[in-house]
């Protein structure tokens, strides 16, 4: 079984769909910029824990001439861990959270050094 490290920031990965927007036959889905939350107390190597994280995705394309446009605004929030106090929770790696459309948000594990856990 593969260890599940905690999120911080940086960690959060958006892929853009490929499902067009209903009434389009063509077009791209962008993503924007993440947005997370954060515990101020709870780092790893000096990176602060994430509890949640959110995109906004826009989508521009066309049907026939018609210029098409929308957005989808992705959410991924912690499941119930044992890695947590009360009712806060922090996002881990393997978290993902995929849109309507194709979407996603996930948390990696692109940091590769051992993350140690530190309240202040």
């Amino acid at each position: 079984m593969k260890v599940k490290r905690v999120a911080v920031e940086g960690n959060v990965v958006a892929t853009p769909g490929t499902i067009f927007l209903e009434g389009a036959d063509s077009g791209t889905w962008t993503a924007g910029k993440v947005e997370v939350k954060s515990y101020d107390k709870l780092t790893i190597t000096q990176k602060k824990a994430i509890y949640s994280a959110s995109c906004t995705f826009s989508f521009k394309g066309k049907s026939g001439n018609t210029t098409v446009t929308g957005t989808e605004k992705i959410m991924l929030e912690p499941a119930t861990t044992l890695l947590m106090k009360g009712r806060s929770r922090v996002l881990v790696t393997g978290d993902t959270k995929t849109g309507k459309y194709g979407n996603t948000l996930t948390i990696s594990d692109s940091d590769q050094e051992a993350r140690k856990l530190r309240t202040t």
